[in-house]
C-alpha cells in the first residue's frame, strides 16, 4: 500500500472520528471526551431510528396511495360501464320506441285492406323465420289463381306490407312481411281475439 492512499485512508478515519463527536461536542462541556462519545452514540442512534422510521412511513404512505388510486379508477372505470350500459338501454329503448311509433303511425295511415288481401298477410303467420311464400304457395292453400295471388302481393308491396325476393323458390319470386306488416297483422290479431271473447247478449238475459 502506498504512503499516498494510506495518507488518504487516515485522513478519511480522522474526518469519520471528529464528525461522530460533533453532536457530543456541542452537547458537552468536555469535547472529545466519553460522555461526548455517549452522547454521540445516542444521536446518531436516534438519527438512524428516525431515518428508518421516515422511510417506513413513507412506504406505507406510497402503498396505501397506490391502493386508493387503483380502488379509485377501478370504481370510475366500473361507474363509466354502468353509466355507458345505462344510456346504451336508454338509447336502445328510444330507437325501439320511436321505431314502434312510426310503425303504428304507418299501419293507422294505411287504407282499408279486401278480405283476400288480408288472408294472403294472414298466410304468412307461423312461417319459419328465413323462409318465403311464392305466389304459387299461397294460390294453392287458397284455392285461386296464381295469376290473382301475384296482383294481391303487388298491391301489399305498394303498401309496405311485404317485400320481395326475386327467384326465391324453383325461380319464382318469394314474399315476407315486412315490419308495417307483422304490427297490421299483430294489430287484426288483437281485433278478432277481442270480438270473439265479447258475450254477445241472448233472449233469456234480455
Amino acid at each position: 500500500m502506498s504512503a499516498e492512499l494510506q495518507g488518504a485512508l487516515f485522513d478519511i478515519a480522522l474526518w469519520l472520528y471528529h464528525g461522530f463527536f460533533v453532536p457530543g461536542d456541542q452537547l458537552s462541556s468536555s469535547p472529545g471526551s466519553v460522555q461526548s462519545g455517549l452522547i454521540s452514540t445516542a444521536v446518531w442512534l436516534g438519527a438512524m431510528l428516525a431515518i428508518i422510521v421516515i422511510c417506513r412511513s413513507i412506504r406505507d404512505l406510497d402503498q396505501a396511495l397506490t391502493a386508493l388510486i387503483v380502488r379509485l379508477y377501478d370504481e370510475s372505470r366500473r361507474a363509466l360501464r354502468v353509466v355507458a350500459r345505462r344510456l346504451g338501454i336508454a338509447f336502445r329503448s328510444y330507437a325501439l320506441a320511436r321505431q314502434a311509433r312510426l310503425t303504428r303511425t304507418e299501419v293507422s295511415e294505411l287504407p282499408a285492406l279486401t278480405g283476400l288481401q288480408l288472408a294472403v298477410l294472414q298466410s304468412h303467420i307461423g312461417l319459419v323465420p328465413g323462409h318465403l311464400l311464392t305466389p304459387s304457395d299461397v294460390a294453392s292453400a287458397l284455392d285461386m289463381r296464381v295469376a290473382d295471388i301475384e296482383r294481391v302481393f303487388g298491391t301489399l308491396k305498394k303498401l309496405s306490407l311485404v317485400e320481395r325476393t326475386f327467384g326465391a323458390g324453383d325461380g319464382e319470386d318469394g314474399y315476407r312481411l315486412t315490419r308495417v306488416g307483422e304490427v297490421l297483422l299483430a294489430a287484426c290479431s288483437r281485433v278478432q281475439s277481442m270480438r270473439s271473447s265479447r258475450v254477445e247478449p241472448t233472449l233469456g238475459s234480455l
